[in-house]
């Protein structure tokens, strides 16, 4: 039941992101990788062992959206941090110690708890949204997943921040980075455009805008602007 569990966990931390599409998180920007896809899609693994550390993900290059500001994001989500801390050690710790070593009663109680827990992150997910004017649709299916997977509730405060839509794509998030996170991600960003050009024809408008990109990503146009 545990490895169950675990597993449940682990494949709800992957996440697909279009070609150039980042993952936001402590300031610095993840692409995830350069070769493995699925349906076309890079695939990004979050930590399993951070779920209370938020994570924002960026628009697909070149479109247009009016979604919220990253920092605007980050503040309706970071209310969530401390019980999903506390959702991660019940549902792997605590309620594991109490099925083998003192079931019954106790077992019984921390899964209440989890339970409640779970509720009132949802809640708070749905208070935080409505105050900041984001969409609280995507919590409806979230909602129910984590109250009917109990595991997949750890990364609330992950999934809640996956499901706003930010109106920053990476070539402009870029620009908010530490210089030395800045020179990473600009490589990084490169290297998803290049993966990308591969699988278009080279008339395809869309690989004449990526290689435009790539080259302004390039050493020698790292002291202009992305």
């Amino acid at each position: 039941m545990i490895a169950l569990a675990a597993g449940l966990y682990l494949f709800d931390c992957v996440v697909l992101l279009e070609r150039g599409q980042a993952l936001w998180s402590r300031g610095a920007l993840s692409f995830g990788s350069n070769h493995y896809q699925i349906r076309g899609k890079a695939v990004a693994l979050l930590n399993p062992l951070t779920p209370f550390i938020a994570t924002i993900r960026t628009s697909p290059l070149f479109s247009v959206s009016s979604g919220a500001k990253i920092s605007s994001a980050s503040r309706a989500i970071a209310p969530l941090a401390i019980p999903s801390l506390a959702q991660f050690i019940l549902v792997f710790a605590v309620l594991p110690w109490c099925l083998y070593r003192a079931p019954g009663w106790p077992f019984l109680a921390a899964l209440a708890l989890a339970y409640l827990n779970a509720i009132a992150m949802l809640a708070i997910s749905g208070w935080r949204f409505r105050k900041t004017g984001l969409a609280t649709r995507p919590l409806a299916a979230l909602g129910f997943a984590w109250l009917a997977c109990l595991p997949l509730s750890v990364n609330t405060l992950r999934k809640a921040g996956l499901a706003i839509e930010v109106g920053v794509d990476a070539r402009r998030a870029i620009r908010y980075l530490s210089p030395g996170e800045r020179q990473r991600a600009r490589d990084d960003l490169a290297a998803q455009a290049a993966e990308a050009m591969h699988e278009l024809e080279e008339d395809d408008d869309l690989h004449r805008r990526l290689a435009e990109l790539r080259r302004k990503l390039t050493p020698e146009a790292r002291s202009g602007r992305v």
